[in-house]
């Protein structure tokens, strides 16, 4: 559900006697983007172009350049054979050009606001990330591919600025789609835009949690959606967690229905409110807002039990509670979103 296509020039080493600390930037990059692949924190795409591309810069296979500018930049910590091979991994990644359905596009007096590949050398280079950020901005904005709703173009660099705005006129396009008919041509300009990020932590941080939570499909993405969350609450509180250190929860078996049922999916603002439910919950934080889901409306009713797991209805506004259960380990298990005079919770273990 979240994923990231790799642009092209990340893979480009930079030449012999660059700055030590680009060089390293260069490695980093890589091994971060290895990780997140190896850590399933999201799908990553590279172009089935980008070895030919790399291969007539003179920048591929990098072995041999990249170990001597390791050591010109004193980087003994990284073997260049093994930086290789990470990259190889990465180039043999899922190719955009199959999930998009367009192998090339030829723009003409073509806009980026901001112009993020500026830097980019040789020419090629940016002429071809140019291309490739037009057709995912036409994948954004003229047809739906729903494992493309959280994707973000992945640069070297560590934009601040996202999305960018793109503008111009299609003068040729190479596809195997059948539902482009909308789509502006000569001399009509489409317009559109394309997410951006430098690092995983930054796309991360740019994801609209709530969005992720509405355009989930089942209780895997449920659960990302979630995670997302929890990591950027992290991180307003200045603290940056691993991926697979974030608080331990688990999706319910009528989570998911329940969400449907109550049209989460929407518009409406109920999705952000009960992800802020849901983040409170798995941080024990304001307790107030919580009480024990007990078997009717009386004050006197007693708790809800699965054995040792006790249940616990959650304040999500006036009319919508979360409830979900507190298993005698200490996890919480997401069970349902209910209304007010709503009392049940799914009992089945996730």
């Amino acid at each position: 559900m979240l994923s990231v296509t790799i642009d092209t020039a990340v893979f480009a080493p930079p030449p012999l006697g660059a700055d030590p600390a680009v060089v390293r930037t260069f490695v980093t990059t890589l091994l971060e983007w290895r990780e997140a692949v190896k850590g399933k924190i999201l799908e990553v795409y590279t172009s089935a172009h980008a070895p030919d591309l790399l291969g007539n810069c003179d920048l591929y296979p990098m072995r041999p350049h990249l170990k001597q500018l390791l050591q010109e930049a004193g980087a003994f910590e990284y073997d260049a054979n093994t930086i290789a091979v990470v990259a190889q991994t990465l180039l043999s990644t899922a190719r955009i050009e199959d999930v998009l359905g367009i192998s090339d596009v030829l723009v003409e007096d073509l806009t980026l606001n901001p112009d993020c590949f500026a830097a980019h050398s040789p020419a090629a280079l940016r002429d071809y990330a140019e291309r490739c950020a037009v057709a995912l901005s036409l994948a954004g904005t003229y047809f739906e591919e729903p494992q493309l709703r959280c994707h973000a173009l992945a640069l070297g660099s560590n934009p601040q600025g996202s999305p960018v705005q793109i503008r111009g006129m299609i003068v040729e396009l190479d596809h195997t789609r059948h539902d482009l008919g909308a789509l502006p041509r000569q001399p009509s300009y489409f317009e559109g835009h394309v997410s951006i990020c430098g690092s995983v932590h930054r796309f991360l941080l740019a994801l609209d949690e709530a969005n992720v939570l509405r355009w989930a499909s089942n209780a895997g993405e449920i659960s990302t959606a979630v995670k997302v969350a929890l990591y950027k609450k992290r991180a307003s509180d200045g603290i940056t967690t691993a991926w697979d250190q974030l608080p331990v929860f688990e999706v319910g078996c009528g989570f998911f229905d329940s969400l449907q049922a109550h049209h989460v999916d929407s518009g409406s603002e109920l999705a952000p409110k009960l992800l802020r439910a849901v983040v409170e919950t798995v941080f024990h934080e304001n307790l107030a807002a919580t009480h024990a889901l007990r078997k009717g409306p009386g004050p006197n009713e007693d708790q809800r039990m699965r054995g040792k797991d006790a249940a616990w209805r959650r304040d999500v506004d006036y009319e919508y509670h979360l409830h979900y259960w507190e298993r005698a380990s200490g996890i919480v298990e997401l069970g349902s979103v209910g209304t007010h005079n709503d009392f049940s919770i799914p009992e089945c273990a996730s």
